[in-house]
Parts: structure tokens; C-alpha cells; sequence
């Protein structure tokens, strides 16, 4: 999540706030070093203080410190896997001023599964116990998911297997690559012989991912200049007779070319509206706006609005993008920025076959 229009600030105040944490730490930073090995309370509570001097920058990220390898201390800055907020872990690291003793590192790096061993919930989690294996769907091809797989696994404790489950990838991957490159993951058992799935070494997943990504690139590097352009209007209330407005790209729907557009972006903007939850008439005009901006901001080559709903007290826009990064920049910019009195949240994330807008896709048009 990102973007939070609340945190509106004024032209240099952004830099500011990066400033004014960087000089906190400056001043601060030899409390860590001086804490003992086993100060374990007191590391988490400078830690729970750094992160509240990091808020007036951005209110969502977390960070993690400790000695590495080299006699020296690691400061890692994390938005613990939000790729919308990647670009915002990426510029205060950037601008992190040299203090000695310290390596600045931007997202939880990879580890690589040799060697790490995860523990928790009393579960251990590590390449002699491990393993993976993918689920392919014909429906849904250039998905990539997958099932990492534990000799102990019992289904009396799948919540415990499947939090030990992320943070071993989250480790052996690290932050960005887990988040990026698998569709779906999920821990379960070893499977059964009669099922015959082949399981493969944990240690050869990053190798997988790797060849999975470039195959999907390569498959859509090439997409005609046209994009789909035929948008419906739709009206509906809901049970308690509580209106939806709803426009919807529909010829998008059969566009053998979505997955080249492979990363939702939505956009909300929650506003107060009427009894019913939808906007009076110049909050409509007002968010009408506000998308029309956005819209105009997005590279035009890298973005497609498949639609859009108003309903229950929130607009919600879909994009689909090519790639993540610009637009992830570009709006944490523009919210920053805008000055507004409706609240402004975005999501990014990955959505290769445009599941999300199924629901819409399907919805009856009248000629």
C-alpha cells in the first residue's frame, strides 16, 4: 500500500523528512553498536524507535539491524514485500550519507537457501527438509506458482508451515524477488507417490524463477502499438439499493495480449458521499479529475485503463502497466504532491491473465 493523501506535503518537505531521519540516525546510531550480543530488548526498541523517525517520510516501513560478516553493522530498510512502496525504500537508502561502521541496504536481501535455516513455531525450515515443486494450469500457463514442500508438513498446523514457509523464501530469495517473480506460493507436504510430481532441490528455485521470468519476457516483448479502447458504462445498485457505477474496457476482455500488461495497478479514492456511499455531484466531478490526471501521468506506452467503479464510498481505477517501477514512482510523486481532501491509496501487484477484472468482463452489456 502506498500513498496515503493525508501525507500531503509541501515542495521539499519529502526531502526534508529523508534528511531530518538520516540525522537522527547520525546522532543516534552508536546506541546500537553499543549494545550487548544478547540485548535483544533494547535492540527492538531502538529499532521500534528508528521506524517511528522514518514515519513523517512514509508511515509503512519497517527496517532491520544487526552485525553482518565483516566486523561491521547492516541497516536493512524494508516495506516488507509492498512493491508499491519499493521505489520509497530505494530513495531513502540513495540517499543515506556515509557513517562508519554501517552498510545501508535497500529491501531484505537473498540469502540463498544453503546454509540458512529458518526456526519457528518450533518448525525448522531448511534445504534437508525442503523442497518445491510447480503447479501449472492450462487455463493460466505463464503463471508461475508454486508449493514448497516440508517433511513434517500436518495440516493441523498449516498456519505455522505457511508463515515459516514465506519468510524461508523471503530469505533465500529476498524481498523483491519473492514478491515479483512467483504468482502464487503456498507450503504443503512431500506429494504422494501416486501423484507423480517430481519434487526439485529448494536450492535450484531462485535458477527456476529465473528461467520462468526470461521465458515470459521473451513470449511478450512484442505487442502491437494498438491497445484496447472500447469502454461501457454501466449502472447497478446492490441489495440495499446502494448505487455502482461502474466502466469497464471491454475490449479487453478477449485481448490475447494481457499478460504483456502483466501488473495491476489500483488506485482508491475514498471520499464521505451521500447515505448511499456515492459521491454527490461535484465529488464525481472532482474524482473524474483526479483520474484524468493520474491517467495523463502514466507513460502512455506503458499503461491501459481497463476500468473503473464508484461504489460504497470508494472510487476504485484499474491499470494494467508493463512494468512497475515507473508507475509505482510516479504516483508516490503525484500524492506527495496533491493537495486534496479525498484519501488516495494504491496497490501494485503482479496479474498476468487480468483476474481481477474478470468479474467485470462478464458482466451483461446491453446493445
Amino acid at each position: 500500500m502506498a500513498g496515503l493523501s493525508k501525507y500531503y506535503r509541501k515542495e521539499g518537505e519529502v526531502q526534508q523528512a529523508i534528511a531530518a531521519f538520516w540525522q537522527w540516525f547520525i546522532n543516534n546510531e552508536h546506541r546500537f553498536r553499543g549494545l550487548e550480543k544478547n540485548d535483544s530488548d533494547q535492540a527492538l526498541s531502538f529499532l521500534e524507535e528508528l521506524i517511528h523517525q522514518m514515519q513523517p517520510y512514509d508511515p509503512y516501513l519497517k527496517a532491520l539491524a544487526g552485525p553482518d560478516s565483516n566486523g561491521n553493522f547492516e541497516l536493512i530498510i524494508t516495506s516488507d514485500g509492498d512493491i508499491a512502496l519499493f521505489c520509497k525504500v530505494e530513495e531513502l537508502v540513495k540517499a543515506a550519507p556515509p557513517v562508519p561502521n554501517w552498510i545501508f541496504t535497500a529491501h531484505k536481501p537473498a540469502l540463498g537457501f544453503e546454509g540458512i535455516s529458518i526456526d519457528l513455531y518450533g518448525l525448522q525450515f531448511t534445504t534437508a527438509n525442503t523442497s518445491f515443486y510447480p503447479i501449472v494450469q492450462d487455463n493460466y500457463p505463464d503463471e508461475v506458482s508454486i508449493v514448497i514442500t516440508h517433511t513434517e508438513y500436518t495440516s493441523e498446523m498449516d498456519d505455522q508451515f505457511q508463515a515459516g514457509g514465506m519468510i524461508y523464501l523471503e530469505n533465500g530469495l529476498g524481498e523483491v524477488n519473492t514478491a515479483t517473480k512467483i504468482d502464487h506460493y503456498e507450503t504443503g507436504p512431500l506429494p504422494r507417490p501416486d501423484q507423480e510430481i517430481e519434487v526439485i532441490p529448494v536450492s535450484k528455485l531462485n535458477e527456476y524463477l529465473n528461467w520462468r521470468e526470461k521465458e515470459f519476457v521473451e513470449k511478450y516483448e512484442s505487442v502491437p502499438a494498438e491497445r484496447p479502447d472500447t469502454f461501457h458504462l454501466l449502472e447497478a445498485e446492490d441489495r440495499d439499493g446502494r448505487k455502482m457505477l461502474l466502466t469497464v474496457n471491454m475490449e479487453c476482455r478477449y485481448w490475447d495480449k494481457k499478460p504483456a500488461y502483466s501488473w495491476l495497478l489500483q488506485i482508491n479514492m475514498n471520499f464521505t458521499g451521500d447515505e448511499g456511499g456515492f459521491p454527490f455531484e461535484e465529488q464525481l466531478i472532482a474524482l473524474q479529475t483526479l483520474e484524468e490526471e493520474i491517467f495523463t501521468l502514466l507513460p502512455g506506452d506503458k499503461a491501459i485503463l481497463a476500468g473503473n467503479k464508484t461504489y460504497d464510498n470508494c472510487k476504485n481505477i484499474y491499470f494494467y502497466v508493463s512494468e512497475y517501477k515507473t508507475p509505482a514512482v510516479l504516483l508516490n510523486q503525484y500524492i506527495d504532491s496533491k493537495e486534496t481532501p479525498y484519501e488516495i491509496v494504491f496497490f501494485i501487484r503482479r496479474d498476468k491473465y487480468w483476474r481481477t477484472m474478470e468479474q467485470y468482463f462478464n458482466l451483461p452489456i446491453e446493445d
